[in-house]
């Protein structure tokens, strides 16, 4: 018999500088300590691409075939632009400046180390916020992985 679907639920989204960075909640964050946690975030896609290249197909049935050469991430985050959340605030840094940052998506906080989630080199491609006049200022972000990802 099949296994149960997977639940897309994570409990918490954080953006970092660094990998080792210590994560904070959005509770636990203060101006001595900001916050890491990505607050107003409803929507976190990750897409996994393999590029190919052309196999030589001469003296074979004449169709060609691919070989898989490198794994590539597209990570795409949608949700609030909340004013002064200081993870949102380094995520909009990290894009005007080009720097790579570190995307740790929790789904599990009570779980051993290697199964409590995700953590994601990223580089910010595009940071957009706005809408309509009458809505509140939504947020799109999209990241390219850099890298592999790693169980934390």
């Amino acid at each position: 018999m099949a296994g149960e679907p997977e639940v897309l639920y994570a409990q918490r989204v954080h953006f970092t500088a660094t990998p080792t960075t210590t994560l904070v909640s959005l509770e636990d964050g203060t101006s001595e300590t900001p916050s890491t946690e990505l607050d107003g975030i409803n929507e976190c896609s990750v897409s996994t691409a393999i590029d190919s290249v052309d196999m030589n197909y001469f003296g074979g049935d004449g169709y060609k075939r691919n070989a898989a050469t490198l794994r590539g991430l597209t990570i795409s985050l949608n949700g609030h632009r909340i004013a002064g959340n200081a993870a949102q605030d380094l995520m909009e840094t990290h894009m005007l400046s080009g720097q790579v940052g570190y995307l740790h998506v929790i789904k599990d906080e009570a779980a051993t180390a290697g199964k409590r989630g995700v953590r994601y080199a990223a580089r910010i491609m595009s940071f957009d916020s706005g809408g309509p006049s009458s809505d509140v200022d939504k947020l799109t972000a999209s990241l390219n992985g850099q890298g592999a990802p790693v169980k934390v």
